[in-house]
């Protein structure tokens, strides 16, 4: 797992590149817990508190309310999305501690992120800005790798096809297949 996810990471990311590492916490209208105080993974995986004041917040309505029937719901007006905005680069962030406190989310480990709140859920996204690739670690089974270009994929699909998920191969080898 940790080959896998530095390899791929590092496959994304170079020194130089530009940064925004966002974290959706998905929770209850009504908890302040979040404004209150920071989230452990800006303090635990920043390294310079100057890189911290660049830190941006915001509270969105869930991110999770598909369409307008949803909005009939009961609940709907207590679940919102509060979104976390870190510009940075590669080299201020610890990245590699931070990807394993994601893989190990689901199994209780020391370094869970939201262990104070666990009913909160959560999502990290690493967007390079330089590049236009986003890298979702999502959990221990995988990690999405988007790009606004295919071509910036190929040298991930080529160097780890193997890595390919069964349930997504077919649709990523359609992607990339050689047009005549």
């Amino acid at each position: 797992m940790y080959k896998r996810i530095t390899r791929l990471f590092n496959g994304v990311f170079k020194e130089g590149d530009e940064i925004l590492l966002v974290t959706d916490v998905h929770c209850n209208k009504g908890d302040s817990f979040l404004q209150k105080k920071p989230l452990n993974v800006y303090r635990k995986y920043v390294k310079d508190k100057k890189t911290l004041a660049k830190l941006r917040h915001k509270v969105l309505p869930s991110v999770f309310i598909d369409d307008e029937d949803d909005e009939d719901d009961e609940d709907y007006s207590l679940d919102v999305t509060h979104r976390f905005v870190l510009p940075c680069t590669k080299n201020e962030i610890r990245y590699i501690p931070l990807l394993l406190a994601i893989s190990y989310e689901d199994f209780r480990h020391p370094s869970c992120i939201l262990k104070s709140i666990p009913q909160y859920g959560y999502d990290i996204y690493f967007v390079n800005i330089t590049k236009k690739m986003i890298y979702h670690l999502y959990d221990d089974r995988g990690c999405d790798v988007l790009a606004s270009d295919k071509e910036d994929l190929r040298y991930l699909y080529q160097e780890y096809n193997d890595w390919i998920l069964d349930y997504d191969r077919k649709e990523i080898d359609q992607l990339f297949e050689v047009e005549f």
